[in-house]
């Protein structure tokens, strides 16, 4: 049986000011540290059933933060593979979600064309194909195995809206929190969900109140 457990990062600066920090970077906040640590001690739990043959991630300063602490905790290094890295939208880096979405009309531009990217900047379509191809080299490198993966919300809601949904452009309803956590296995009939974007581990105090609120098991 193939294993792929995904991990997203921990909280940033960036993600609470709603800053697109694709491929530039943020620090982690003061739950960001918090988040990180809770979900090195459930990794050590997962660990008894799905024992780690490999260990990847991005190499983007706030997803290796994240990985150290797991390193740590698993007692082995993660191996940074590029392609993990998040969705670049080039130029324009650094702006909030509102002034992306009012000035340039960018969700507008992508719901319409796909191909669309910024200047210097991924388009939907590429960064897609990108990490998609990154995680699938990855489960052939390690045929049979379990990987964990430390990685970026993007990088997270394509692999589940291409394994688990309905291909790329079915991304929005896979958004996983900060340090969530997604099981995925394939015993030869296609990819299945154990947990997907799971968050127990930092309920009630390390996600943000208004999803506390409405989470469900």
């Amino acid at each position: 049986m193939s294993v792929v457990i995904l991990v997203r990062h921990g909280e940033t600066e960036g993600n609470i000011q709603r800053v697109w920090h694709g491929a530039q970077d943020a620090p982690l906040t003061a739950r960001g540290v918090n988040q990180v640590a809770a979900t090195a001690r459930r990794i050590q739990v997962l660990v008894v059933e799905y024992p780690i043959d490999a260990f990847y991630v991005s190499p983007l300063p706030r997803a290796k933060s994240t990985a150290a602490a797991i390193a740590d905790a698993l007692g082995r290094d993660a191996v940074v593979y590029p392609d993990l890295r998040e969705f670049d939208l080039g130029d324009w880096e650094g702006r909030t979600f509102q002034d992306l979405a009012e000035t340039e009309k960018l969700w507008e531009h992508w719901s319409t064309d796909p191909y669309f990217a910024p200047p210097n900047g991924e388009s939907p379509r590429s960064f897609s194909r990108r990490a998609m191809r990154a995680v699938e080299e990855l489960v052939q490198r390690h045929p049979q195995e379990t990987i964990l993966i430390v990685t970026h919300s993007g990088v997270v809601t394509q692999v589940l809206a291409n394994w688990l949904g309905d291909g790329p452009d079915d991304w929005q309803r896979w958004e996983p929190e900060n340090c969530a956590i997604s099981i995925l296995a394939n015993e030869g009939n296609g990819w299945r969900g154990v947990e997907v974007n799971g968050i127990d581990h930092l309920l009630p105090g390390l996600v943000r109140p208004e999803v506390a609120a409405n989470y469900t098991t």
